[in-house]
């Protein structure tokens, strides 16, 4: 029974992981992982290594893609260094101001890099909007694939150690 209830504390914080894949509060994948992998250690999973290692690459690979999926949609949606240097600016800016909600940090970027190109060219309205856009597409996809990773952590889990 006490097995159970430690067990079932682990699923909850790696469903507060799967949350923070979208509230930039709270650490995302990384905690999802974070969970299992001292569930692990702790002997509270049976889940192998190997599967663990596995959810590992791809939580590493996710904090890198944290960073750079943005900065290239930016960059792919026709922006430019200006627009990138601003949506870099707009995403310190949103971290900062991340406990005022979610909006923060995708319109923060999103603004940032909108004056960044408007500053670059003020004539073009329209490829300015549309590379600002870039950051915002950028930060759903890196929380699409965080919110995927996670709850495949805890499903995993749920299936092998808790049912």
């Amino acid at each position: 029974m006490d097995d159970l209830i430690i067990k079932i504390l682990f699923a909850l914080a790696m469903f507060v992981g799967f949350l923070g894949a979208f509230l930039p509060v709270l650490p995302g994948s990384i905690l999802a992982f974070g969970s299992l992998f001292l569930a692990k250690i702790l002997g509270f999973s049976e889940i192998s290594w190997w599967v663990i290692s596995i959810f590992g690459f791809f939580t590493i690979l996710g904090i890198i893609l944290d960073y750079l999926v943005p900065i290239v949609a930016t960059k792919k949606m026709g922006g430019s260094r200006y627009g990138v240097i601003g949506m870099l600016i707009g995403l310190v800016v949103g971290i900062v101001f991340a406990p005022f909600g979610l909006i923060s940090i995708i319109l923060a970027p999103f603004l940032g890099a909108l004056i960044g190109e408007l500053m670059y060219d003020r004539k073009s309205h329209k490829r300015a909007l549309i590379s600002a856009l870039g950051s915002v597409v950028g930060y759903l996809l890196t929380s699409g694939y965080g919110m995927m990773l996670s709850m495949a952590i805890l499903a995993v889990f749920l299936w092998k150690d808790v049912f």
